[in-house]
């Protein structure tokens, strides 16, 4: 499989329309969605970009941008032709709380809630934006192949993306590895820097996540992204680790970067078990 170009998309929108408030869309996945863990279902960070895509773009009754996202799969994502269903549950002119479900055929496969902020002008003197981490280095000139674990076939959404990942993984250390998406979320429409920001924020269930893979599974049922600022750049660095517990259950927190400074945060919840 070759590497995404610009031009190239996670999902091609078959058709949507607007219900009395609930907004439908059918999409089909390319590819470039799939998975690690089954060749049959998306990586989660193609479905959490098709979050951000649907939810970012519910009407409001001012300029708003997601200040936070929080999607749970209850199982497998296909890849295969999918509705989702979005609604705003509370409105207003400063807050705007909505949902979104993926549905496989009649049966919910994941489902997202998000909030919005309206955006103000005039509170330049209470800006504290923060500088970037001294422990992240910027990603190189010239980005290396990636290079798949042994054993552990390189899923289609890797493809999608460009990672520069960190070499001196330590399980339950901070780690810090760079991504960028390289082509669409939706085919003929350009990704806003939120949506782009949430396909590779996934990726932070991996931070600090050294283990046999051929061995050990560790899925992510869950992510949280707190958004300060869209990303700056294309380039996005996830700083974080994860901690294992005994009883097969896991978490991983990781400090999100462009390459200015730090502009969002991101928790998930881990399903560790053998393959």
């Amino acid at each position: 499989m070759q590497n995404a170009l610009p031009d190239d998309y996670l999902f091609r929108l078959l058709d949507s329309e607007e219900r009395d408030g609930l907004f439908v869309s059918h999409v089909e996945p390319t590819p470039f969605t799939g998975g690690p863990w089954n060749k049959a279902h998306q990586h989660g960070g193609a479905v959490s970009a098709l979050f951000a895509r649907v939810l970012g773009r519910l009407d409001s009754p001012t300029p708003m941008r997601l200040t936070r996202l929080t999607l749970e799969m209850f199982r497998g994502v296909p890849l295969t032709p999918l509705r989702v269903e979005a609604r705003v549950i509370r409105g207003g002119k400063r807050i705007q709380s909505s949902e979104a479900t993926i549905f496989d055929g009649e049966t919910p496969v994941a489902r997202a809630t998000a909030l919005r902020v309206r955006q103000a002008n005039g509170l330049a003197e209470l800006v504290v934006a923060g500088s970037i981490d001294p422990d992240i280095t910027p990603p190189p000139e010239v980005i290396p192949a990636f290079e798949a674990r042994p054993g552990f076939e390189i899923p289609g959404y890797i493809y999608a993306c460009e990672i520069i990942p960190n070499p001196d993984l330590v399980a339950g250390e901070h780690s810090t590895f760079w991504a960028k998406l390289r082509c669409r979320v939706f085919s003929g429409e350009e990704p806003t820097g939120i949506e782009r920001l949430a396909a590779v924020v996934d990726f932070a269930s991996g931070a600090g996540n050294a283990m046999d893979y051929t061995r050990f599974s560790s899925i992510n049922p869950d992510l949280t992204v707190h958004i300060l600022t869209e990303p700056r750049s294309d380039w996005i660095a996830i700083r974080g680790r994860t901690l294992r517990a005994i009883d097969g259950i896991g978490m991983s927190h990781a400090t999100i970067h462009d390459l200015r400074g730090p502009i969002a945060e991101a928790s998930a919840s881990l399903l560790l078990g053998e393959r």
